[in-house]
């Protein structure tokens, strides 16, 4: 197996959601949470209003399409792609948490959640909840991994936070999980008595 089997518009989202990566690392190492405030704003207005575009304009539609047509699943054809929900959410997300917070939650989104499609698209073999268990234990260990680099010493929140997230990301919910998991990070990492 290898990720010659992996369809290739889940390679260019799977790229591009590793990309969104540069928001929490030039969040932690570079700028300043106003300045992430007003990027993340504008890239989540610029993606709401492509999206407002193409389901009101037909030229608009004609143009996404060409855009980011290879790279869709089928449900977003007829609703907001994971990008504008993970835009959105980073505004959030750093609106509403400090940055030791919002900096590992977003890190999981974009690092924990491509690692579990990359080991769980070629290799996943059982089922776990609507994923697979391949895929999930690689989302467990990535985000096991980054809530220890953020809060070493502190295992049970990480176990707990990390284990909670998986089955999060694996269960059938409405809200899409690039929306919810940074958010979700977010608040239980900000749980008092925990940081």
């Amino acid at each position: 197996m290898s990720l010659a089997i992996i369809p290739r518009h889940e390679l260019i989202r799977k790229a591009t959601h590793l990309s969104s990566s540069l928001i929490p690392l030039l969040y932690w190492y570079v700028l300043d949470r106003d300045i992430m405030l007003k990027g993340t704003i504008f890239l989540a207005s610029g993606f709401l209003l492509a999206e407002y575009l193409r389901f009101h304009l037909s030229s608009g539609a004609k143009i996404f399409f060409k855009i980011f047509g290879p790279a869709l699943r089928s449900h977003e054809q007829i609703r907001l792609t994971g990008a504008s929900y993970l835009f959105t959410s980073s505004v959030l997300t750093i609106f509403l948490f400090p940055r030791n917070i919002a900096v590992p939650a977003l890190l999981i989104l974009a690092i924990s959640d491509t690692v579990a499609a990359l080991v769980g698209i070629p290799f996943g073999r059982h089922r776990f909840l609507v994923k697979s268990l391949e895929g999930s234990t690689a989302f467990l260990v990535a985000t096991v991994i980054i809530l220890w680099f953020f809060i070493p010493g502190e295992l049970y929140l990480v176990l707990i936070t990390s284990c909670v997230l998986t089955i999060t990301e694996a269960f059938p919910l409405q809200v899409d999980d690039n929306f919810l998991i940074p958010l979700l990070a977010g608040l239980m990492l900000s749980i008092p008595g925990w940081l």
